[in-house]
């Protein structure tokens, strides 16, 4: 135990040397498949719904999974710092608009919330740490309102994490975006909650570009490759997400396509 906090240390030092730093909230939801269309129903309502004051947070999430074995609903909320990750303050924001309705729009608001809420029993979290500046990188003008695929690799190391996340973007991502076959991708560090100690994620225009890519990678930078699993400790999990929708420029949650 106290060799893996160590390690965990490690790790996270590994990384705080870094600028341009953000701390990445994920939530993991079990939603039955079938409740998944009221579940964004709501979810649209409360979130659009809770902005204003007290609130810290940057960018806002969703996806729904499409293959593998994880949760049905992941959120993804980015903040500054973990400060502001904690400083958050959605109820707050929630309970003064509520007060500006009347009784009856309170009612339904708050019958609303409560259906919304269900959703989350049973749900788990884990705080990221994600370096822009040097492990993200992204093709330019990218319309982001499509059901992207998003794909997610949980990993361990029991070497240098700098290096590792370095080793899967030269390998995976930064060729990926060169070509053309990837839309975006990164990697982000765990900071706190259960997780892995690196969490590699891209994003590809549709299912199709994603098994073209799949049938051919590792061959831009085979180095890399090696390098980057030689330092992979244990078993990894790979997960295949859609994305639904996503906090836009006005504050507005937005669900994916025109």
């Amino acid at each position: 135990m106290k060799l893996k906090l160590l390690i965990q240390v490690s790790l996270l030092l590994a990384f705080s040397h870094l600028t341009a730093q953000s701390i990445i909230e994920i939530t993991y939801l079990d939603v039955p498949a079938v409740k998944i269309n009221k579940f964004l129903e709501l979810h649209k309502k409360i979130a659009d719904f809770s902005h204003g004051e007290g609130r810290t947070i940057k960018g806002h999430w969703v996806y729904r999974h499409w293959y593998g074995s994880g949760a049905s609903i992941v959120i993804y909320d980015q903040f500054d710092s973990a400060t502001d990750a904690v400083n958050d303050d959605f109820r707050k924001a929630y309970e003064t608009n509520l007060k500006k309705l009347k009784k009856k729009e309170q009612d339904e608001m708050n019958a609303a919330f409560a259906e919304w809420w269900s959703f989350f029993k049973g749900h788990w979290d884990e705080l990221r740490q994600i370096n822009y500046e040097n492990y993200f990188v992204s093709k330019e003008n990218v319309d982001w309102d499509i059901p992207y695929v998003f794909v997610v690799g949980d990993y361990n190391t029991n070497g240098n994490l700098a290096e590792f996340g370095k080793a899967y973007m030269d390998w995976q991502i930064i060729p990926g975006v060169k070509e053309g076959s990837l839309l975006a991708g990164g990697a982000s560090a765990h900071y706190k909650g259960e997780g892995a100690d690196a969490q590699f994620f891209s994003a590809y225009t549709d299912i199709t570009e994603f098994a073209s890519v799949v049938s051919s990678q590792g061959t831009a930078n085979p180095e890399a490759r090696s390098k980057f699993w030689n330092m992979v400790d244990g078993d990894h999990s790979d997960q295949i997400y859609l994305h639904i929708g996503h906090m836009n420029d006005e504050g507005v949650f937005d669900l994916a396509g025109k």
